[in-house]
Parts: structure tokens; C-alpha cells; sequence
């Protein structure tokens, strides 16, 4: 089967998959409301914390604008990708629970296409979410050119997500215990942001910490920005190479 047929078919099973179900959809529009709320709230707070003297202040010597690339790393390129890997994490829970893998066995539809197109359509629809929420929040904003760089290096963890919920949970009722691991991994980019060098870069043990730490060198000039963005690429890449080798030994389970 040619690829354009398989991605026209299992894209109208995914939309009755996700349009269904109000979770899902709610994982779309939570991506906006986090966008919208991050473009309005942060500048108010900022003022409101600025003239009431607590940040910056003598208990707290920054300001909130100081962290607004650790929220936007954390909140844009990482949760924006999250939400997208969930999404499609579930669909594939869903396609577990009906046995859709089992009776692909029959159809001539390999089990590599299937995954390929599961992990291109997760991080294709991730990079346009990350990117909008980028454009909509509107803060420690790079060149565009740039932007689209670190949106489509943060949406490599789409399908992560996605296979990590595939290779892990059995069923949706496992997929909502282990959704919590997606936001507590996150906090490595948050927790990174505090940490002093060289200590910081033990956070790199999670591969998106590094497109957030070379969104943050970019953001203060330094030239090893691209470098650093590679090593991310690359462990991510390889995550996904090794979920994608886990399940192909697990699908049929």
C-alpha cells in the first residue's frame, strides 16, 4: 500500500478516534488556552510582581521576564509536544483495545509503515503546535527562522510519547496512570533552568533539556547554540529508534 493511501486511511481513523472522545480533544484546545494565557498572564504578572516589590525584591532578586525562556522552553516546546504525543499515544491504546494491530496481521499494511506513519504524523502535527504556541505567547522570541528550528526539534518528543505509551500500557486505563510521567519528566527543563554549570548539564540524561538549553544559548548569543541543538536531535532520534524496536517486539502481545 502506498504511503499516500495509508496515511489518507488511518488519518480518517484517527479523526473518529479523537473526535469521540472529549479528552483528546480537550489535549487541542489545552494547547491554546496555555498559549492565551501565557501571552496574557505573564506580562500582567510581571507588572503586578514588579510594583508590588516581590520579584524582583529582597527575598527574590529577578524578576518573572527573567524566567520567560524557561517557561516557554517548558511550557511551548515541551508541553506543546506532550499534548500531541498523548493524543496519539491513546489513539494507539484505543487500536490496541480493539485489536486493530492483531488484524493488520491480515491487511497489507506492515507493521513499519504503520509506525512510521504514527511517528511522522505525531511529530508533524506537533511542530505546528509548538510553533503556534511559540507565535501566540510572544515572549524571548527568536528569529523565525530559529523558531522553526527548535519547533520541529521540541516536536521529536511527540513521538516519544507516543511510544512510550504504546510500548508501556496495556490499555487507556494504564495510559492515564502513566500520562503523569510525561509532566514529571518535564520538570528537568524547569529544575535545569535553576541549576549552575556544569551541574545543569546532568539534566541532559532527558533529551529534551537539551533543545531547551540550546533554545536558552540561543536566546543569549552564544555560538554553540546549533551544537548543542544536534546532541538533542540525535538522543532523540535515537529514543525513538529504540521505542520504535520495543514495539515492534510488543505489538502483538
Amino acid at each position: 500500500m502506498l504511503m499516500t493511501q495509508l496515511v489518507t486511511k488511518l488519518g480518517r481513523n484517527d479523526a473518529k478516534l479523537i473526535g469521540r472522545d472529549s479528552f483528546l480533544i480537550f489535549m487541542f484546545v489545552f494547547a491554546a488556552i496555555i498559549a492565551l494565557v501565557l501571552r496574557l498572564g505573564m506580562p500582567a504578572l510581571n507588572s503586578y510582581l514588579i510594583e508590588a516589590g516581590i520579584m524582583p525584591g529582597e527575598t527574590i532578586p529577578i524578576s518573572l521576564s527573567d524566567v520567560y525562556p524557561m517557561l516557554v522552553a517548558y511550557m511551548a516546546l515541551y508541553t506543546g509536544a506532550l499534548l500531541v504525543g498523548t493524543v496519539f499515544g491513546f489513539v494507539l491504546l484505543d487500536e490496541k483495545d480493539q485489536n486493530t494491530l492483531r488484524a493488520m496481521l491480515v491487511t497489507p499494511v506492515s507493521l513499519s509503515k504503520f509506525v512510521a506513519y504514527r511517528v511522522g504524523m505525531s511529530a508533524v502535527f506537533a511542530f505546528f503546535i509548538v510553533l503556534g504556541m511559540v507565535l501566540i505567547i510572544n515572549q524571548a522570541l527568536l528569529p523565525l527562522w530559529q523558531m522553526i528550528l527548535f519547533a520541529a526539534a521540541g516536536a521529536l518528543a511527540a513521538p516519544i510519547i507516543t511510544l512510550f505509551f504504546a510500548v508501556l500500557a496495556e490499555n487507556k486505563v494504564q495510559g492515564f496512570a502513566y500520562s503523569k510521567f510525561g509532566g514529571i519528566s518535564g520538570w528537568f527543563i524547569m529544575i535545569g533552568w535553576f541549576i549552575p554549570q556544569p551541574w545543569q548539564w546532568l539534566c541532559g540524561i532527558f533529551p529534551p533539556f537539551w533543545i531547551a538549553k540550546a533554545y536558552w544559548l540561543a536566546l543569549a548569543g552564544s555560538s554553540w547554540w546549533w551544537l548543542v541543538l544536534l546532541v538533542g536531535i540525535g538522543l532523540e532520534l535515537a529514543l525513538i529508534g529504540w521505542f520504535i524496536r520495543r514495539f515492534n517486539k510488543v505489538a502483538y502481545r
